[in-house]
Parts: C-alpha cells; structure tokens; sequence
C-alpha cells in the first residue's frame, strides 16, 4: 500500500479532515464499537442504491453512513436517472429505443473514460433500473414530451443530452432516455423530483432487518491490516439527539440556493463545524468490504484550486459534505485517482427555447459554442476558452419571440426568479453590433465578422460550421441588437458545476484499483467518488443512471455474484 497523501490537509471552511490510514496487525483483537459485513459511506444514490442491492441478500448485515440527514446530492437534484434501450417508461410513452441504440450515442457522450463493452453493458442494465427502484418505491413514467429543455415541467420523459443534435442524430436513432422521478401516485410535482426520488428509496433501506443506517457520522480513517487490505473504518458521529437534530436543519439550511446567493453560507457551515467538533469517534469492523459513495468535491474550492483553477468562478452543485473526503478515504489506502481536473460546468441555453436562435461569443467576439448543445458542453466553451466569459447575440425579432415565449410558459420559482434576472439585470442591448461591442467589452470589428459569417452560411444554405439544426438557425440583422451575459459570477443566474474525477475503479467489480497494481483489497467506489459513465461530457440523468449502476455493481461483487456480469437482463 502506498498511501497518495495530496489534498488530506486541505481544511477548507467546508472540508472535514481524513486522517492516514490506520495499520492493525490483528484485527480479530482490536476494540471495534460496531460491526457489518458492508459499510456504505455516503447515502445518496450510489450509496442507497448499493445498500439495497446488497441487504436483498439476507446473510449479510448491512451498514450505512452519511454526514447529513441522507440522500446527499442526488436528493437536491432534479431526480432525473438517464436510462434507456426501452424501458418499461418508454414503451408505455411509445418511445423505441434498444440498448445498441442508446449505447451508439452514448460512445459519443463518453468518449474513452470508460470501455466501449462498458458503455454497451450499461445500457443492457438500464433497461431494468426503473423496475428495480420502483421496488422500493420510486416512480416514473409519462408523458413524453418533444420540447426543448433543460428541465421538463409538463413531461417526466425527455431529450435530457444531445440526441436531436447533428451529431447525436448522426449516430443513433434519438430517444427520450431522461426519466424524471414523479411524487407519490395522485400527486402533482411541486418541487425538484430528487425529493420524491431518495426518500423513498432511504425508507426502503432502513425497513430492512438486516440494515441499519447512522445518520449524522462521517468517516474519517481507513483502517487496514498488515497486508494493505481493508477492515473497517473510524467515524465520529454527532452525539446527542439535540445536536443530530440541529446539525439536520443547519445542513439543510447550508444546501440552499438562496442561502448560499445571499452569502450566509459560511456562517452556516461555522456552526455545523462547531457540532461536528463534538462528535463522538466510533470504529466499525468490516468483514466483506466498503463502498465509498461520498460524493465528489465540488464544495472543497482549495482542491479545486490545484486541480481545476479555471472552474473557481463555477456555482458548487451539491451539498458541502462534496467536500472530497470520499476520495481522500481512497487515497489514504493506496488508491488511483484519474480525471480530477475534469469539470461538469452547465450553462443551458434553453428553455426558452428560443434562446437557442441565438449566436454565443466569448471576450474576443468569436462563435463560442452550438447553442443548441447541452449545458456542461457551453459551460467547458465558457471556462475552458473564454476565461469565465460569453454573452448570447440576439436581434429585434428574435428577442420578441423570446419574450413571448417566456411569457408563455409554465416555470417552477427558481426558473421564473433567473429568466427575470437575465432579461433585467444580465442583458443589454444597443442600435449597433459596434455600439454593443462597445457596452460588453469585445472587439467591435470581430462581433460585426462573427455576424455576418453566421448571418451568410443562412443565407447561402450551408450547414452551420458548430453543427446547429436548421430549425434553430435564423438570421440576427434586425436592430437594434442584445447581449445576454452568460458568463460567470451572475448570482442569479449561476453556472452550477460538479466534479466528475475520482477514485479508478474495476470496471467489471468496482473495485478501487491500487497505484500500486491490482486492487485495494476490501475497497469499493462508486457515485461521484469514482471514474465513472459520465466523467467525460455529462448530460442530464447521467450521473444518477451511473450511479445505479455502480452501486449495484458493487454490491454485486460484494455479493459474489460477479460484479457487472450480473446485471445483464
């Protein structure tokens, strides 16, 4: 075992210290305060989702841990798990999909990340995700819809990446593979559908007799015999039943937009770190193995800093215990990490869908990015080319149909309080292209050039150069002209990121692959803590359909069951 020790002294106001590993020479013979044959660390959905699968086999006890209250990331989330290949969802919408279809475009959205044979294997396993959570009381279904968006209101079955683009459709035949959680049967979606996904899914978990969960307790040591290999780990767990309960509505009160925009955040986290000073230190004997599903480290901004500087501007999509620790615990013991310099930044572009009309450009006035594209493919063009900066070029007639557009639609609260911000306070415009050049700060004779190139291959019926569907092409002449800022630091229209590095895990078992060679015996990761299906471009369901998968590969494993090779249908 030889122990990576960067970023395990990183204290940031919102990371929590992982200590070097703990070497037993016995430990048959040491004091253990608790015992299980699986410790999950880390309860959002690769975490419930591996808890789960494993306690279905009633031989093995089964613990899990989480910092907070449970659900993690995934319960603030809009609850959308990307699978496909036909789901029970989809053939009841009259979608047609196969697992070869969906795998031939997801090969374009994973790139080399993970293996092909991979990426075909969990698109056979994600015909059967929906049945499988429906078990334990999620719920999706209709209806479809074929609207252009970042977040369906109407519909809970949509084009949540980049199927209807030119490339997506180049590729495979395009389906409606992000499925939205729906509420309780008879209810009405009121909020991000991450609320009707975890919970019952955590109930779930908790019914069973031979699983426990212990909320309030993060890990903060492996522990690991003379051989390297894993045996238990040391946590400390908030004591007194007040505590537990005030720690909860402050963890809850930290996770919030409006807390975080209105910079109260700090003080927040100041008094969690107050309670968790207290917490009690407890040692958990493992005799199977532990899964790190902790999340990833998108709240820890002094990691960040050394592994992905140009993306401090971003808005940390999550909850502060994405602090890194996950991997840290990895790291401590011995494991590979990889990608964590990658970044899931989302910029949407839509709805409305208008927007999409539109010419994106960076500070120098040049085309930026396919407006059409998903968000975390504008969010790269905007961190990864234009130094946190790009701005959105309308015209008169294209900014009319905007407006009526926006008037017309059906928005949740947080959506309506950003498209009012970006028309009033993020959005400028001027008689002239050179008169607007001026207000943003871009070269007036590139923006004029960018204009009239774009304008021209319309004109001449060209295909657009950055792939572009015709039926959002239109030519912007009309003054006077608009510039939608799309940069980031806009508090009220926030460019939310997620890491998309971590721990490098067998992709047949989840298992933690050693720096060593080989394995960190006993180790498991999956969620955002690892390497996983969408750590190269991100869209929208991946994360969590990733997250399915890799909490049940592991528990697979765990179970003896062969890992991946399991969950074929």
């Amino acid at each position: 075992m030889t122990p990576d020790n960067r970023f395990l002294d990183d204290l940031t106001p919102t990371s929590t210290r992982v200590e070097p590993a703990l070497v037993v020479a016995n430990p048959d013979v040491e004091r253990w305060d608790e015992a299980c044959d699986v410790l999950v660390v880390g309860l959002g959905m690769a975490g419930v989702c591996a808890a789960l699968r494993t306690a279905e086999d009633r031989g093995l006890q089964v613990l899990a841990i989480d910092r907070g209250a449970g659900g993690g990331a995934s319960k603030l989330s809009g609850g959308v798990v990307y699978m496909g290949g036909g789901t029970r969802a989809q053939r009841e919408a009259g979608i047609a999909d196969t697992p070869e279809n969906m795998a031939d475009y997801l090969l374009y959205e994973t790139g080399n990340v993970v293996r092909a044979d991979t990426v075909r294997r969990f698109a056979r396993a994600s015909t059967g995700f929906q049945d499988w959570l429906e078990q334990y009381g999620a719920r999706f279904g209709g209806p479809a819809t074929e609207a252009k968006t970042s977040y369906p209101d109407d519909g809970s079955l949509y084009y949540s990446g980049n199927e209807l683009t030119v490339p997506g459709r180049e590729r495979a035949t395009p389906a409606q593979r992000g499925h939205r959680a729906k509420p309780a049967k008879g209810g009405e979606p009121t909020a991000l559908s991450g609320q009707y996904l975890l919970p019952p899914l955590i109930a779930s978990l908790e019914a069973r007799p031979n699983a426990r969960l212990l909320r309030q307790t993060r890990a903060t040591r492996m522990i690991v015999d003379g051989a390297g290999a894993v045996v238990g780990v040391e946590v400390r767990r908030v004591g007194s039943a007040f505590a537990r309960w005030r720690h909860a509505k402050l963890m809850a009160l930290v996770n919030n937009l409006i807390v975080s925009s209105l910079g109260l955040g700090t003080r927040v986290t100041a008094s969690i770190a107050r309670i968790e000073a207290g917490a009690r230190p407890l040692r958990i004997r493992v005799r199977k193995g532990v899964v790190l599903s902790a999340g990833g480290f998108t709240y820890n901004r002094a990691m960040m800093a050394r592994t992905a500087p140009e993306y401090l501007g971003s808005y940390p999509l999550g909850t502060i215990a994405d602090d890194g620790s996950g991997i840290k615990l990895g790291m401590s013991v011995g494991a590979r990490t990889d990608l964590l310099e990658r970044i899931s930044a989302w910029k949407f572009l839509y709805a409305p869908e208008s927007w999409v009309k539109a010419c994106s450009i960076g500070p120098d006035g040049e085309r930026l990015v396919g407006e059409e594209y998903y968000g975390a493919r504008t969010g790269e063009a905007v961190f990864g080319r234009a130094g946190g900066k790009g701005w959105l070029i309308m015209d008169s007639k294209l900014m009319a149909e905007v407006d009526a557009e926006v008037a017309g639609m059906k928005q949740m609260f947080f959506q309506k309080m950003m498209s009012r911000a970006i028309r009033r306070d993020y959005t400028v415009g001027a008689e002239t292209l050179a008169a607007l050049a001026e207000k943003i700060g871009v070269p007036a004779e590139r923006l004029e050039a960018t204009l009239a190139a774009y304008n021209g291959a319309i004109a001449r019926g060209e295909p657009d150069p950055l792939g572009k569907s015709e039926k959002y092409r239109q030519a912007l002449d009309a003054g006077p002209f608009y510039a939608m800022n799309i940069g980031e630091g806009l508090k009220l229209s926030p460019i939310p990121a997620l890491t998309m590095g971590g721990l490098v895990v067998d992709e047949d078992t989840g298992e933690v692959l050693s720096r060593d060679g080989g394995t960190v015996p006993g180790l498991y990761a999956a969620g955002r803590t690892a390497v996983g299906i969408c750590s190269h471009y991100y869209v929208s369901g991946l994360s969590l359909g990733d997250c399915v998968w890799s909490g049940l590969r592991a528990a697979e494993t765990l179970k003896g069951n062969g890992g991946a090779a399991a969950l074929a249908p």
